[in-house]
């Protein structure tokens, strides 16, 4: 059985100032991370060796981001991991730069690997997942199409702009909206679909002659509701959906609650990321750490309390980081004060004596700025 799985970076909500100059799927999380390294792990983890990111925009910060591209790979021998782009939809502007346009400006990939399936998901949903019961329940219904969902009970402000379902009671898709925060009870689309090969291309084909606009889940849910049976699988683990700024540091935050990160976190189910050849953190006798993530490579002197800090961040004697994302190669200097703010890469805060946003309101310093 051949698997060819798409991860799509297409139509991802933007995260404000985070996602300006970089794509949403290489944004820095927990310290070590990108958003992308929890799908493509989910795909390592179920057997997928033919792995395409379809970029939408700002490829070189994918490419940074994944390297030799090996790294998520379980056979590297005969698995592929190719980072797949439409020159000619970015160019002409957002509403035609589709994930269904990339899919076909890159048909080449869909031809060479000859799939049983394709399975596509997002990477703006984080969640611990094994496709392979899905495919199997996908081969024992006879499947043409199995679209992923979990039903919530926040939806009325969690989840808003998403896409919800309504089920018959074979649990087919017979309707496709969005959710606007009416109630609280729904069935979210995840955007995760397992699809026979043919019915794929099928598909593809058929929103490209409807319209030129059209989106992958778009032409699901259209056919759904003109006749193509759509059948449905149950996700109900960890999720989260990273679709704003606020939501970023939310959740971020969240997952220092040990009680929450092993939800996301499970035994024999890692977590790959592109690795990097630093030593492990140091922290000087002026170190003060309570409740923080601290990456590799950071040399901790001041205060941190309630904290997430990246590779190679220097905090040095007399400063406070809490409540605060410290980017890499960020340097926090001597006696400065850093309170719910979010501090990109490369930043030097070396001026200002206090940076403080609010629980509502974070304060960002840019990539490379000097404050």
């Amino acid at each position: 059985m051949k698997v060819l799985a798409y991860l799509n970076l297409h139509h991802a909500p933007g995260l404000g100032p985070l996602t300006r100059n970089r794509s949403s799927a290489v944004v820095s999380f927990l310290g070590r991370y990108a958003f992308m390294d929890f799908m493509l792990s989910n795909f390592s983890n179920s057997g997928f060796d033919r792995i395409v990111s379809l970029v939408d925009a700002h490829p070189h910060s994918v490419l940074k981001h994944l390297g030799s591209r090996n790294t998520f790979n379980i056979n590297t021998k005969i698995g592929m991991e190719i980072v797949a782009y439409n020159e000619g939809g970015s160019k002409a502007g957002p509403r035609y730069n589709t994930d269904i346009a990339n899919i076909r400006f890159n048909d080449w990939i869909l031809d060479q690997t000859d799939p049983d399936f394709v399975v596509v998901a997002p990477s703006y949903f984080i969640l611990p997942l094994d496709f392979r019961p899905i495919i199997k329940e996908h081969i024992a219904n006879k499947s043409l199409v199995t679209a992923v969902y979990q039903q919530v009970n926040n939806a009325k402000t969690e989840f808003i702009g998403r896409g919800i379902y309504e089920l018959n009671s074979d649990g087919q898709v017979i309707n496709f909206s969005r959710n606007k925060g009416e109630k609280n009870e729904r069935l979210i689309a995840l955007e995760i679909y397992v699809f026979n090969k043919d019915t794929f291309k099928f598909l593809i084909n058929e929103a490209q002659r409807i319209s030129s606009f059209y989106t992958l889940s778009d032409i699901v849910a259209y056919q759904a509701m003109n006749g193509l049976r759509v059948d449905t699988y149950a996700y109900e683990g960890y999720l989260r959906c990273i679709d704003s700024y606020q939501h970023y540091f939310d959740y971020s935050f969240e997952l220092l609650n040990y009680k929450v990160r092993r939800q996301l976190f499970i035994p024999n189910w890692p977590v790959y990321t592109v690795t990097h050849d630093t030593p492990p953190a140091k922290y000087e006798e002026t170190a003060h750490v309570n409740n923080a993530f601290i990456a590799n490579g950071s040399l901790i002197a001041g205060t941190i309390k309630n904290a997430i800090i990246s590779r190679n961040v220097k905090i040095e004697e007399g400063a406070i980081v809490e409540n605060s994302i410290i980017f890499t190669d960020s340097i926090i200097r001597r006696d400065k004060t850093i309170s719910h703010a979010i501090i990109d890469k490369a930043a030097d805060v070396a001026i200002a004596t206090e940076l403080s946003g609010t629980p509502n309101d974070i304060l960002y310093v840019r990539k490379g700025d000097k404050v």
